[in-house]
């Protein structure tokens, strides 16, 4: 009888544990979890005006060769980098070193902004804010330019006139420090703010030196062997040329600045 009431004893707690898990979230949390659902804009390849297929790269060298990419699923992209109090909920801390509470979260490695995609995807979960088979994650890097170009075949998403960069983003033309909200330039034509500049974003794939046998349908490029990842977008720490929608840059994957920092997407496993 002792025996069997001690197994009582720590069997319950267990139950109740598991029961609760979403209770366990606070206010603040949800606030900004449903916050974060509410701020991605649906990507919807070959309808309406965008279409289902893009020419992505450029003739610079580790940009080409210009490769046609065609998509034949849908997902959806937030609007805008991870800020610091989204991450701050999800993550427990905050990693950034130019702080404010909508200010893009950076000084990360590519494992650190896998682990935040894992576990918003848990809470979101938990939450009912997406379905089970739903996931927060890392685009590939043909999504990132297929978003980013927002159906342009031109330098930036605005255009080819650099002149107009310092309307869409942040860069050394117009940057003193990481210090901005998110948001507060002019979007492209998805929707999506920052894309050109403020920080790099991560990207799922490590990566090669050309396009050559790159993939064609929106996965990415993965060599299990490599350390190395891609970063897009460009930062407020470079020149205009870096801000383009082809650009590319391959990085160690625990490479860790304050001009790194991360945007999901939302997809249906």
């Amino acid at each position: 009888m002792h025996s069997r009431r001690l197994l009582l004893t720590i069997c319950i707690p267990l139950v109740l544990t598991t029961m609760t898990q979403a209770d366990d979230i606070t206010e603040n949390q949800q606030k900004l979890l449903k916050t974060f659902r509410g701020e991605f804009v649906k990507i919807t390849p070959g309808k309406g005006k965008f279409p289902k297929s893009f020419e992505m790269g450029s003739d610079s060298a580790t940009q080409s060769p210009v490769h046609k990419v065609t998509f034949d699923y849908s997902f959806s992209v937030a609007k805008y980098e991870v800020p610091q109090n989204l991450w701050e909920a999800v993550m427990g801390s905050n990693p950034s070193r130019w702080k404010g509470p909508r200010n893009s979260v950076e000084e990360l490695s590519f494992a650190d902004a896998e682990a935040f995609c894992k576990k918003a995807t848990q809470m979101m979960q938990q939450l009912n804010l997406i379905e089970k088979n739903e996931a927060i994650r890392l685009p590939s890097e043909s999504e990132w330019e297929y978003f980013a170009r927002a159906g342009t075949t031109t330098a930036y998403s605005f255009g080819d006139d650099v002149k107009q960069l310092t309307d869409y983003g942040w860069f050394t033309g117009n940057a003193a420090g990481n210090d901005p909200p998110v948001g507060v330039k002019k979007p492209n034509a998805w929707g999506l703010y920052d894309i050109h500049g403020y920080l790099w974003e991560w990207c799922t794939d490590t990566g090669s030196e050309s396009y050559k046998d790159a993939p064609i349908d929106g996965s990415p490029r993965i060599d299990s062997k490599s350390k190395m990842r891609i970063l897009r977008g460009g930062s407020w720490k470079d020149a205009a040329d870096k801000l383009t929608s082809s650009y590319r840059s391959i990085v160690p994957a625990d490479l860790k600045d304050d001009a790194v920092g991360l945007r999901c997407i939302l997809v249906t496993k």
